[in-house]
């Protein structure tokens, strides 16, 4: 819980820090919408779309655990035709799904931008869906909510600030 969202905020100022026309159109947003020292609370998130599409392409990118949990099959199967028996031990990496070009076009690049439609305001729920940095079925992750809570509110009140 803990451990991960602090790791995701470090890679966050590593990539502020890289990408400083990334960086330069948050602090706009976010000083455009709350100025230099208006509260940062969740009810802005969806007024600040472009920081939000930021935070998802860090957590694209950033992959802070690239392989899923554990799963085991309960009976023979067949997955694109090969045969995969009873018992066997899955895990499923999540690296390949957030690095994948058939999914994230440019997957090298860092692009917020991907996250959101052409008028660079509506979040881009197809993309978005393929996100899956807290896993996904029945055993994803319990702190997802609390962990997107922290990480918005940590990046854009750092950002709000300060200029990395």
């Amino acid at each position: 819980g803990m451990e991960t969202t602090s790791t995701t905020l470090r890679w966050a100022m590593l990539h502020m820090a890289k990408n400083q026309k990334v960086q330069d159109k948050i602090r706009a947003e976010i000083h455009s919408v709350l100025g230099k020292d208006g509260e940062v609370t969740m009810a802005e998130r969806q007024r600040l779309p472009y920081t939000s599409a930021a935070i998802s392409e860090l957590q694209r990118v950033a992959n802070i655990l690239p392989m899923n949990l554990v799963h085991c099959t309960v009976a023979d199967t067949k997955v694109d035709g090969h045969s995969i028996p009873n018992d066997t031990l899955i895990m499923a990496q999540m690296y390949n799904v957030m690095k994948r070009g058939q999914i994230f076009e440019n997957p090298d690049e860092f692009k917020p931008e991907r996250f959101l439609m052409a008028d660079g305001k509506t979040p881009n729920r197809a993309t978005l869906e393929q996100l899956i940095p807290f896993s996904m079925g029945k055993r994803m992750c319990a702190g997802e909510g609390l962990a997107r809570m922290e990480l918005f509110l940590g990046l854009a009140g750092i950002l709000q600030k300060y200029r990395l």
